[in-house]
């Protein structure tokens, strides 16, 4: 180093002379000139040297407030072997994982790839989620799903490009009506959208264009701070809400098909998403979500001047257990609705696949409904590469005693109603992955695959089964259902998947067009991306 600053000081003392005698010499005025280039160019490498010496081989460390650690490392695999790069006439370290990787410990950040598919990025969290990084002159890039993330060494900004398609194939068969028994596919979800963030401000903005219109999806901004010392999140927006384990998760992180009946069944009138406010706060083994929020962006409340439904909603989610091969999880959640003085109430929850939106479980009648209350619990746990996981919820409904034009109204004008609904689920990865759950809020996220497929591995194969039953009460027409789901899921990459499905289901249903017991059976697939 101290050679290469004594040829460059000789040098450029040597130029200054030069260019003072030249300069009594109009006749090598060209030569002045020249000197005169060479030696802004010498004084550029000279500067460009320094900054490779004090980069080369140094790791980088990241200052994060919001956790035990004070201080994250990265790249956070040891590094066997590197590869130069040239990129502009400069050379960067492009550092490599080597596969097959180890199974992380269940609930730590080395066990899932990537934020849950419905979340946004996390101040002092999302770095900490194990990727192949690239750093170029101040620029981290992330390929941790396929599309890169743009940010600083810092992580106090960042950008990245997000979506998700869900291409899903269904074939039923074996119900007694024939409408039921049919053979179709669907995008479940064709996603694009954004997400950024700058410092303490992080926001997303995402549309689905699966039904062949727009729908605006996430649309929030989120304020990152500290509330007595601990992580915390102020959101305004089109936020998706938590309520219960699968009813938390988004579509492409669900282990089966549908989420389950617990999810499907006990959903506000408002829906899956809400256009308000919301606040979280976290701890170190714990969090907890609350939101009030009225009718979401695409409700057809849009265009009339009727007052939303106004949710509040409640989920919490607590370890109190978790060593190097196990983990327990404990949640609850709940709801209450005041609905506006036109809603009505009727409920058609899908028992199959999405490719078959006939074989339904019906709840009715269809009448004014004032308000709800809703609740349920749930147990999860984790023991090596097995999973899991037990939810129940029930809700009390209310109807008004309004009037109303629908047949027979007046037999449930005023009366209240309830519904249950459980589920009990588990799984195993055969090839030794750790359950893809993300603990810091409780749900599912993308597995981390120890040896996807391009790195010439089988990828992680999944086995799972599940059994939901649910049931309403008398004054909502004593309907019940219940469904046992095999399923397989196929990750050949962190973020890329095949799933199958094998469901059998029983209905009794008391109002809509398929009234009386009934069964049917589906197979279903599904292609999944999330970027």
């Amino acid at each position: 180093m101290k050679k290469s600053f004594f040829i460059f000081s000789f040098l450029s003392f040597f130029i200054s002379t030069s260019v003072s005698f030249a300069q009594t010499n109009s006749g090598i005025s060209e030569l002045v000139n020249e000197l005169k280039k060479q030696d802004k160019r010498i004084r550029y490498l000279e500067k460009e040297i320094i900054e490779l010496q004090e980069h080369s081989y140094q790791k980088q460390k990241v200052k994060n407030n919001y956790n035990d650690h004070s201080i994250l490392d990265i790249p956070y695999y040891k590094q066997k072997k590197f590869r130069s790069v040239k990129i502009s006439h400069r050379e960067i370290n492009n550092n490599y994982i080597n596969f097959p990787l180890v199974a992380s410990p269940p609930g730590t950040f080395g066990a899932v790839s990537n934020m849950p598919s419905n979340s946004g990025s996390i101040l002092g969290i999302s770095s900490q989620i194990p990727n192949r990084t690239t750093e170029f002159d101040g620029l981290v890039l992330k390929w941790g799903k396929g599309l890169p993330s743009f940010s600083t060494p810092d992580g106090n900004y960042s950008f990245r490009v997000r979506g998700r398609i869900l291409a899903d194939y269904g074939a039923s068969f074996s119900s007694r009506f024939p409408q039921q028994n049919i053979s179709r596919t669907i995008l479940r979800a064709a996603r694009l959208g954004v997400q950024g963030r700058a410092r303490n401000l992080s926001w997303v903005l995402e549309g689905d264009f699966s039904s062949n219109t727009l729908q605006l999806m996430s649309a929030f901004a989120t304020w990152t701070d500290k509330t007595a010392g601990l992580l915390s999140e102020y959101t305004i927006g089109n936020k998706f809400s938590e309520r219960g384990f699968d009813g938390s998760t988004g579509s492409s992180d669900t282990v089966f098909l549908n989420r389950d009946i617990v999810a499907n069944l006990l959903v506000p009138m408002m829906g899956w998403y809400g256009l308000g406010g919301a606040y979280k706060i976290y701890g170190k083994n714990w969090h907890i979500a609350t939101q009030i929020s009225g009718d979401q962006v695409n409700s057809t409340n849009n265009t009339n001047n009727v007052r939303d439904d106004l949710t509040y909603l409640l989920r919490a989610h607590y370890i109190p257990f978790k060593d190097k091969v196990s983990l327990i999880h404990l949640g609850f959640w709940g709801f209450y609705e005041d609905s506006k003085p036109t809603q009505n109430f009727t409920q058609n929850v899908n028992l199959l696949n999405y490719t078959d939106n006939a074989f339904n479980f019906q709840v009715g009648p269809t009448a004014p409904l004032s308000h709800s209350l809703s609740g349920g619990v749930e147990l999860f746990g984790i023991w090596k590469s097995f999973w899991a996981l037990f939810e129940f919820g029930l809700r009390k409904l209310s109807l008004r005693r309004t009037y109303s034009s629908y047949p027979n109204y007046a037999l449930w004008a005023g009366k209240s109603g309830s519904e249950e609904a459980l589920s009990v689920q588990g799984g195993v990865f055969l090839t030794g992955e750790t359950p893809n759950y993300f603990a810091h809020s409780g749900v599912w996220a993308a597995p981390r695959v120890l040896h996807p497929v391009t790195q010439g591995g089988l990828g992680a194969w999944e086995v799972s089964l599940r059994y939901d039953r649910a049931s309403v009460s008398r004054s909502l027409g004593s309907s019940n259902a219940s469904t046992v789901t095999l399923g397989v899921n196929w990750y050949f990459l962190n973020y890329a998947r095949f799933m199958f499905n094998f469901t059998h289901a029983n209905v009794l249903n008391t109002h809509g067009l398929y009234i009386g017991y009934n069964s049917g059976n589906t197979l279903g697939g599904r292609m999944s991306i999330t970027f």
